[in-house]
C-alpha cells in the first residue's frame, strides 16, 4: 500500500531562478523514478525565521507524493543531505496511523439570553 509523504525543502536563495528551478526539478524526478507525485507547491522566496548557514532568505517547495517503499524516502533524504544548496529539508508521512483530522471549527453551545454568567457566588 503506497503511503502518502510530505516533503517541504528550503533551497538557498542567493542563487540563481535558473540554478534553483533545476534544482527543484531534479528532486521531482528523483521522487517520479520511485513515486506518484501527488502536487508540488512552490511558495517562492521568503525570509526563513533564523539565518541557516548564514542564509536569511530561502526558496520553499513542498512536494506531495505517494510512495510504496521506504527505500524512495531514503534515497531522496541522502540525496537532500548531499546537495550544497538545501538549506534545510523536513519529510513528513501525512496521517500515518489513521486519525482523523481535527475539525476546522469549533462547536457552539447555545446559552439562554436570560443566563447568568456572573461569577458571583449567592
Amino acid at each position: 500500500m503506497a503511503r502518502l509523504y510530505e516533503t517541504v525543502v528550503l533551497v538557498d536563495a542567493n542563487r540563481e531562478d535558473a540554478a534553483i528551478e533545476a534544482t527543484v526539478q531534479k528532486f521531482q524526478d528523483i521522487i517520479t523514478a520511485g513515486g506518484e507525485i501527488i502536487r508540488t507547491d512552490r511558495w517562492g522566496k521568503r525570509r526563513i525565521a533564523y539565518d541557516i548557514a548564514g542564509r536569511s532568505h530561502a526558496d520553499y517547495t513542498v512536494y506531495y507524493y505517494h510512495a510504496t517503499k521506504n527505500t524512495l524516502v531514503s534515497e531522496l533524504e541522502r540525496f537532500l543531505r548531499l546537495d550544497e544548496t538545501i538549506l534545510r529539508f523536513l519529510t513528513v508521512v501525512d496521517n500515518p496511523v489513521g486519525v482523523p483530522p481535527l475539525q476546522q471549527h469549533a462547536t457552539e453551545v447555545d446559552v439562554p439570553d436570560d443566563a447568568d454568567l456572573s461569577d458571583k457566588e449567592d
